[in-house]
């Protein structure tokens, strides 16, 4: 689809949620997400492959409606289901590989263990969807909602994210030279970007990544692997990168203020470190 109207999509989408940023830390913080499972209150509808065929090529203007199936542990590689609704579906180990799941609405969705490597979701919704363990190496999710999901072990290496992630559960996530970068030079609507506010990101692996302009902010990064990842121009506001290894980062004219660096290592191999915002107020360990 031509970037404009993929742009148009996130602005709508975006506009529905509310953006105010999350307290640094709350006495009793609120869970980041919850399994789809806890939610969903209507039972799932088992279809045969024929039986999913069938309804994709319905030929509905708004695309078929999957709302609660379930299709787990199917091969569903290559399927084309853009704009289906698959709120609720059940998609447990489903072989989604080079799957076409553009602009389809899986909130509370269940993906984990999913394989979805190299599926185009761009412009998907993911709020709340479960994809612990799943396989999104080399998937595109370009203005894609994944508010408040669990990707906690999920493999997204390779992945290239222009999304909404605030408030995902990223745990342990493997996102080795994933590309989260802005790229103001194709977006003829204004620069998209990847947003992680409030997102957890501990443990996870995302050396060699490119986060040039993401907002971080609010973020927990402690105990993460960044080495080589390019966070220049970034929003790392009270972002916590304490026990993570920085060596060979780039930061340049990123925004530290707030940040948390103590027991981080590599910290005097990042990259433009003289030229970060705000560095005063960021928390290094003492010389």
């Amino acid at each position: 689809m031509p970037a404009p109207m993929l742009c148009s999509l996130w602005l709508s989408a975006l506009a529905t949620l509310a953006l105010p940023c999350p307290p640094r830390a709350a006495a009793s913080p609120a869970p980041r997400w919850r399994p789809a499972a806890e939610t969903a209150d209507t039972p799932a509808v088992r279809l045969d492959l024929t039986q999913l065929k069938e309804r994709l090529a319905s030929g509905d203007a708004n695309g078929p409606d999957l709302s609660n199936v379930d299709l787990s542990g199917m091969d569903l590689a290559g399927l084309d289901f853009r704009r289906a609704n698959l709120t609720g579906a059940r998609l447990a180990d489903a072989k989604l590989a080079g799957a076409n799941l553009f602009s389809c609405d899986l909130t509370d969705a269940v993906l984990s263990g999913a394989d979805l490597s190299k599926a185009n979701m761009d412009g998907t919704v993911l709020r709340r969807a479960v994809l612990q363990r799943a396989n999104l190496a080399g998937a595109s999710l370009f203005a894609t909602i994944i508010e408040k999901a669990d990707l906690s072990g999920a493999n997204l290496s390779g992945t290239r994210i222009i999304g909404y992630l605030r408030s995902a559960n990223l745990t342990g996530a493997d996102l080795r030279n994933s590309n989260a970068g802005a790229d103001p030079g194709n977006q003829s609507m204004g620069v998209m970007r990847a947003t992680f506010v409030g997102a957890d990101l501990s443990g996870a692996d995302l050396s060699g990544a490119n986060l040039y302009k993401a907002d971080f902010s609010h973020a927990d990064l402690s105990g993460a692997k960044l080495q080589r990842a390019n966070l220049e121009n970034a929003d790392l506001l009270q972002t916590d990168f304490s026990r993570a290894d920085l060596t060979g980062a780039r930061m340049g004219k990123a925004d530290i203020d707030g940040a948390i660096f103590t027991g981080a290592t590599g910290v005097a191999q990042i990259q433009g470190l003289d030229q970060v915002r705000n560095r005063e107020k960021a928390t290094f360990d003492a010389p």
